[in-house]
């Protein structure tokens, strides 16, 4: 690049380097019959109650302005009073700011919170998003990485990570990439860990109705010791299998969600008015056996798709919750680099993943790649059928 436009920021060379989900993303997409497994799109319908609310709001003579910046009153209220009933947070509709989706969130409360220099700590193997905006932020991260095999916390490595420059600690429950949930011994030990100090937690929960094997969402909001110092951000694109309608929200101290708000105000003006009334439109009318419903059917698809994984010689530690398995390849792969494997794996059979390295910030030695298995039966057994045979 050259002229004017030849000097870039600095805070974004992290991402000069293309990023390889999207790239391998387009080489799928040229595959006759691929299966992307790669880019978590949530390929699944959506309720009826959340599409009809939309609807209503663009046909229906709702004025299609601008909405309040911390999101309509409806959409505010519904989430509030879904975070009383679901998460057992005391949440009223002025602590709830809607946003574009959990990053949309993520990014102003970053802007609001952190200073240059600040340091903030994510748990590895870390949600890559995460891990690349911060820079942007002007924040630096630190890794605490989770116990091999299980993903247990490791409370030393947590320890170690802190330091007098630690603004916040970032906790993903169920976490991408690994689909660790935590469990409320484990928060009460970060709960431990904190006290004392300024640093605040930011916990993205954005699969938190996919619970596997009777395990129970605990929001670390709702831990003493971290109900004071917690920011909830999550999103509908999960549940509601909405990926690209981007509604998202922030919820805490209502001071502090509203100095986020004026922040995300300079961001992005206000979330889309019909997706909101879709989505408030869901949260008021869906019934809890939809939840129920979405937590059986992936678990199922869980079951299935790692079994086949297991048949086909992937080392895999059934992930907890959410819906992504981490997945060693070296027995059926080789010893290739994480990139290199996703693009044997196309080349056999057709499938599509995610190299594991991405969820590190020192990537050398992983051999692991991501799938995800939000997919319809029928493609989910197709999916199945190609990695079985790989046995």
């Amino acid at each position: 690049m050259q002229g004017p436009f030849a000097r870039l920021s600095a805070r974004r060379a992290h991402l000069a380097v293309a990023n390889p989900l999207r790239a391998l993303t387009e080489v799928i997409d040229r595959v006759p019959g691929g299966i992307n497994l790669g880019q978590g799109v949530c390929d699944l319908d959506p309720p009826e109650a959340l599409k009809a609310g939309a609807i209503e709001s663009i046909d229906g003579g709702d004025r299609q302005t601008y909405t309040p910046f911390a999101g309509l009153p409806e959409t505010r209220a519904e989430i509030a009073r879904k975070l009383r009933e679901y998460n057992g947070l005391a949440v009223e509709p002025e602590q709830v700011l809607v946003t574009l989706g959990s990053s949309g969130a993520f990014f102003a409360a970053g802007l609001a919170l952190f200073e240059p220099g600040d340091e903030v700590v994510l748990f590895e193997p870390f949600y890559s998003y995460h891990h690349s905006t911060l820079p942007l932020l002007g924040a630096r991260p630190v890794c605490a990485r989770l116990a091999a095999g299980d993903f247990a916390l490791d409370v030393d490595a947590l320890r170690d990570a802190l330091s007098p420059r630690t603004r916040a600690v970032v906790i993903n429950t169920p976490a991408n990439p690994t689909g660790k949930v935590f469990s409320r011994a484990e928060l009460e030990a970060i709960a431990e860990l904190l006290d004392g100090t300024e640093v605040v937690v930011l916990t993205d929960e954005v699969y938190e109705y996919m619970l596997y094997d009777g395990r129970a969402h605990v929001s670390p909001a709702a831990v003493p010791g971290l109900a004071e110092r917690t920011l909830t951000l999550s999103s509908f694109s999960k549940t509601f299998s909405v990926t690209g309608w981007r509604i998202g929200y922030l919820a805490g101290p209502a001071e502090t969600v509203n100095a986020i708000g004026i922040v995300a105000d300079q961001m992005l003006v206000c979330a889309p008015r019909p997706l909101q009334r879709g989505v408030a439109r869901a949260l008021r009318e869906l019934p809890t056996g939809f939840y129920e419903e979405l937590r059986a059917g992936y678990e199922r698809r869980r079951d299935r798709f790692c079994a086949a994984l297991e048949t086909a010689g992937f080392g895999v530690a059934r992930p907890e919750g959410a819906y992504y398995a981490l997945a060693d390849y070296r027995r059926v792969l080789g010893n290739l680099e994480p990139y290199d494997a996703v693009r044997a794996l196309i080349d056999r059979v057709g499938i599509n993943a995610v190299p594991g390295d991405l969820f590190y910030a020192d990537p050398a030695g992983v051999r692991s790649i991501r799938f995800h298995f939000a997919v319809d039966d029928e493609v989910l057994d197709e999916t199945c059928r190609r990695l079985e045979g790989l046995a």
